[in-house]
């Protein structure tokens, strides 16, 4: 196993559990609300979440994947000094787009309504949430300083302040809100404001994290403090080519959502359901979204990881390198992405009615979200590899003709009896063709042969066998003991458990996915001696 795969492998496991714990608190962040407010409050927040995403993509994601890609290219060829001169220059330029984000919110509020067709309530959500990009921005040059020297335990952390902060403070605000009185339209921005506080707590700790590293930094970038800078003109110019379409790739999900806030209200019209009734419908969708972001955090994580990695290989001209890494960005994403589809498919309906117990119907969403996440995990990684390489526009294209299908689909099948089912299946449509497009473009850069059994039916063998364990027991645990949540617990543990050893039964696993586990030569060692790793 290379340096640069065991560093790929530790930095997508880091942000995988961080993104996985992180996603936990949010979903104990969402669960509460939604008995607080109510689906008709959660149908509000869910309506101006998609936007917010989208709107912040850049500072949360896209430019820090740009960043980390400029930086992970000069850190390649040891060249700090320039490395440091990109973060700084970033620090300005990032902070101004923040700050443009942030008035647009407060000062074209009526403008955003207008245009989605959205209940008038939802001012008061997009009002709170207007005051975290300058914080998201901040805190985005510093992520895609370190993720560049393939560091990822800052965005890790942040992560997961972040939504601890969020879960603390956006449940109490909503709580006092509710308990004097207020109505739910000021509840739900109350909760808002939870969100923006929590990305002020997590700008702080990365801030203080910088200057806990500061001498080491200084260090190396004193070995090469002789070069000449490099100009903040380069600098801006490579930030805006690189992260526009970054940025608007990251916002993939964002963007899918933003279709369904955009379009639901209005074609749900055309068969006579009011925006009060859409919006109770809505929440329902929303609660299922709650859950498929938890494992969905794998897609962020992979895509995040992948960049700077493949970013190093075409950097060193490694073509053997390259086509490693591209494996296994891919092979991760199965291994993470076909046991979750299967387990949420399996486990959709016991799930919300332990987690929303009053949203009756929901599951049937869940069951189809599901199903997308299969193909949301697998096109971020493609997405990811394309932007790695330097191919950056290349999944724009992808994205383009899948928000095509997506809008057709949407226009034609919401305003049916499939309602927002028919949105849900719109949006398996457009994942499904992002990554046929992204696969096959990677394809024709780069001669790669996927080894199909190994990637591919392994790992579906083991998670088929996985969802055919946990269903069956689950109905014998709920037979025996008559609780709904014991049994779905035991189900998920026991089927992360199975899903583990069918791995090692069928030898999926290899050496570097070990990477991240304390004390990992001794374990392969000992898998080797049981014939269970090759």
């Amino acid at each position: 196993m290379t340096t640069q795969a065991n560093k790929f492998v530790k930095g997508a496991m880091i942000l995988s559990i961080a993104g996985l714990i992180a996603k936990i608190f949010s979903a104990l962040y969402r669960i509460p609300l939604a008995n607080l407010v109510g689906t008709e409050g959660i149908g509000y927040y869910f309506t101006v979440y998609p936007l917010y995403s989208l709107l912040v993509s850049a500072s949360l994601v896209g430019i820090p994947n740009a960043l980390s890609k400029l930086i992970s290219e000069r850190i390649a060829k040891d060249d700090y000094y320039n490395a440091h001169y990109i973060y700084k220059y970033s620090l300005i330029i990032i902070g101004i787009f923040g700050s443009i984000i942030s008035l647009f919110m407060i000062l074209g509020v009526d403008l955003i309504i207008y245009m989605g067709d959205w209940p008038k309530e939802t001012k008061y959500v997009i009002y709170a949430l207007a005051i975290s990009p300058v914080f998201i921005s901040i805190s985005g040059a510093f992520k895609g300083y370190f993720q560049g020297m393939q560091e990822m335990v800052p965005t890790a952390m942040t992560q997961i302040i972040e939504n601890i902060s969020k879960v603390i403070l956006g449940i109490g605000i909503t709580y006092l809100l509710v308990k004097r009185g207020f109505s739910i339209p000021y509840a739900v921005g109350g909760a808002a404001v939870g969100i923006s506080l929590g990305f002020l707590i997590s700008t702080i700790f990365i801030i203080l994290y910088y200057i806990k590293k500061r001498k080491v930094i200084i260090t190396h970038i004193n070995t090469n403090s002789n070069q000449n800078h490099i100009k903040l003109k380069g600098v801006a110019k490579k930030l805006v080519v690189i992260a526009v379409p970054i940025s608007i790739v990251s916002a993939a999900y964002s963007i899918m959502n933003l279709i369904d806030s955009s379009t639901i209200y209005k074609r749900l019209a055309v068969i006579s359901i009011g925006k009060k009734e859409a919006a109770d419908m809505y929440g329902q969708m929303g609660n299922a979204i709650t859950i498929v972001n938890v494992p969905l955090t794998i897609s962020l994580a992979l895509m995040i990881s992948i960049v700077p990695a493949i970013s190093v290989a075409v950097a060193n001209n490694n073509k053997v390198e390259l086509v490693n890494k591209i494996k296994l960005g891919i092979r991760f994403a199965l291994l993470f992405a076909l046991p979750a589809a299967i387990g949420l498919f399996i486990l959709a309906q016991p799930l919300m009615k332990l987690l929303y117990p009053t949203s009756l119907g929901g599951y049937e969403y869940l069951e189809l979200f599901s199903i997308c996440l299969l193909f949301i995990i697998l096109g971020q990684t493609l997405a990811g590899i394309l932007q790695g390489m330097g191919k950056y526009y290349y999944p724009l294209i992808s994205l383009l003709f899948s928000c095509i299908i997506k809008i057709l689909i949407n226009y034609d099948l919401v305003a049916s009896n499939l309602e927002l089912k028919g949105a849900i299946i719109g949006s398996i449509c457009y994942y499904i063709i992002y990554v046929i497009l992204n696969y096959l473009m990677i394809k024709k850069q780069v001669n790669i042969k996927l080894e199909v059994t190994k990637m591919i039916i392994k790992p579906l063998i083991s998670a088929m066998v996985m969802g055919l364990s946990v269903f069956a027991i689950y109905k014998v645990m709920y037979n025996l003991i008559q609780s709904n949540m014991i049994a779905t617990f035991i189900s998920i543990i026991c089927g992360i458990l199975i899903y583990g050893i069918m791995l090692l039964l069928t030898k999926t696993l290899e050496e570097e996915d070990f990477a991240i586990i304390p004390k990992n030569k001794k374990i392969i060692v000992k898998l080797r001696k049981m014939k269970l790793i090759n």
